[in-house]
């Protein structure tokens, strides 16, 4: 009797929802504000033996709005080699709020990549906050 009660026990703890939970909570917000059109930009430089796990962003801007994309990259190497997309190039429409932020880690990059982000267009600012993880 004493082992059904164990085993039943063990299944509980299996499937509840604290077993269930496999990935990690985000850990850092890294903000930004462009004036002007900027980048690349190494906003969370990578780690040898790390990943960064992608927690989405939040964009917001009054007025007229830079274009903007954020993708991995070797690090070190400006943001230029070994490029993985993360976001294509979104074209901001002017006062704008965009909000692309999960609870837990996303996609990852390759061992050792950076995030980098760049802003693009010829007027207008852009402002905000990327989402991520390291481990």
């Amino acid at each position: 009797m004493i082992r059904l009660l164990f085993a039943l026990a063990a299944l509980v703890a299996l499937t509840s929802p604290v077993a269930a939970q496999t990935s990690r909570p985000c850990q850092f917000a890294t903000p930004f504000q462009h004036l002007t059109a900027t980048g690349p930009v190494e906003i969370v430089p990578g780690k040898p033996d790390l990943r960064v796990y992608s927690c989405g962003f939040v964009i917001a801007q009054r007025g007229q709005s830079l274009d903007f994309r954020y993708w991995s990259a070797k690090s070190g190497t400006g943001c230029a080699e070994e490029v993985v997309g993360l976001t294509p190039v979104f074209s901001l429409p002017s006062d704008l709020v965009m909000v692309n932020r999960l609870e837990n880690v996303g996609p990852s990059t390759p061992l050792g990549h950076s995030l980098c982000i760049q802003t693009t267009g010829g007027t207008g600012s852009l402002a905000g906050i990327i989402y991520w993880a390291q481990f």
